[in-house]
């Protein structure tokens, strides 16, 4: 379950499993929405990236194949200020085929 860092206090997720953009995948390994939003160029400025592709790991993880209306539900909260919305839903399409 995706959470905000700025606004979680580290004992909340005392004896949790806490992964974060860093442990998504490595550069020899990219998790496969890495390399989709690699392959789609959906990084644009960097500001919402680190929060969007942890949601989208999370949403990818309770299903496997989300509709457009489903990733959009689960992006809806990141502020994005550069205007990728369409690459970033893209690439979250393309990492689950």
């Amino acid at each position: 379950m995706p959470r905000y860092a700025c606004t979680l206090g580290a004992g909340a997720v005392a004896g949790l499993a806490v992964v974060t953009v860093e442990g998504l995948g490595t550069p020899e390994a990219p998790h496969p929405l890495q390399a989709a939003f690699l392959a789609e160029q959906a990084g644009q400025c960097g500001y919402c990236l680190s929060g969007i592709l942890v949601s989208a790991a999370a949403l990818l993880e309770r299903d496997r194949s989300p509709d457009e209306d489903a990733i959009r539900a689960a992006l809806e909260p990141h502020l994005c200020r550069c205007g990728s919305h369409n690459r970033i839903i893209r690439a979250i399409q393309g990492a689950t085929t």
